[in-house]
């Protein structure tokens, strides 16, 4: 569970300060049997309060999940602890109510508004597009491409709906209702945002690896860079440049060659 991989990395950072629980609630103010709890796994869904607390006692604005090199880390605010409480959680029923053409997914409960697409993330939806359509019609493959937007009710539940930019669905079951996919794409694309990459690199990373999503690619129109995950071979990443070509796991014969693309891109985005 990626929570508890969260709290193990909590660990080595308190270790590497040599804290104690005691310690870390006298530093944190959280009473000492909760954080024995919290780190003990315990407790599975600290509230945000405690986990900011504890996190700040850490001198940490922000917790760095992982290094996967070349610059890239996946992070996760002190505040993305929080599970929302039942009552507060907006659901489907919210979602279908945003006022039309807004741009928003549904998290775990949670209504997160996406920024408007700068012009190098149309430029790459439109280039990946075509090379996906391409490819599965050269293929005379029965899976399905997909652009955004098309919604993805990914846990097959009322509290999360997400608009992947680009994906690859093999199951005709899981889009026969005509308007949305009903649980997990085989292959997933999405092109970062300047306002905030960590959406991508972190929070839809978690959701996309346990609903089943068989491949990852994050692209990232700023750092020129591309981070591959196939999550049934490893968790971390093969990290790419706007320089490389590209071959999915997953699909053979799916090349995507990025220095083609890239000059194609706006230099000063």
């Amino acid at each position: 569970m990626y929570l508890q991989s969260n709290i193990d990395k909590l660990k080595a950072r308190k270790k590497e300060l040599g804290l104690t629980n005691q310690q870390l609630s006298k530093e944190s103010g959280v009473p000492v049997g909760t954080v024995n709890k919290i780190f003990s796994g315990a407790t599975r869904y600290p509230r945000q309060e405690t986990m900011d607390a504890i996190v700040k006692a850490m001198k940490l604005d922000y917790y760095k999940i992982e290094d996967y090199g070349a610059g890239v880390h996946i992070i996760r605010e002190a505040s993305n602890y929080r599970v929302a409480r039942e009552e507060t959680r907006a659901t489907l029923k919210d979602y279908y109510e945003l006022p039309p053409d807004t741009r928003a997914e549904l998290i775990d409960g949670e209504i997160i508004y996406m920024s408007a697409p700068s012009a190098n993330h149309q430029l790459l939806i439109g280039e990946l597009g075509a090379i996906i359509r391409n490819y599965l019609g050269d293929s005379n493959s029965r899976c399905r491409f997909f652009p955004a937007p098309f919604d993805v009710q990914l846990d097959m539940d009322e509290f999360t709906m997400l608009q992947p930019d680009l994906m690859i669905i093999c199951d005709a079951n899981k889009y026969e209702n005509g308007a949305h996919c009903y649980g997990a794409p085989d292959f997933v694309i999405e092109i970062t945002s300047k306002s905030d990459p960590r959406h991508d690199y972190f929070l839809k990373l978690q959701k996309y690896q346990n609903a089943g999503v068989k491949e990852y690619w994050i692209v990232d129109p700023i750092r020129r860079r591309v981070s591959v995950f196939v999550f049934d071979i490893d968790t971390l990443p093969t990290i790419y440049t706007f320089e490389d070509k590209i071959q999915s796991s997953t699909f053979a014969g799916l090349e995507v060659d990025f220095d083609r693309i890239e000059k194609m891109l706006v230099r000063n985005p």
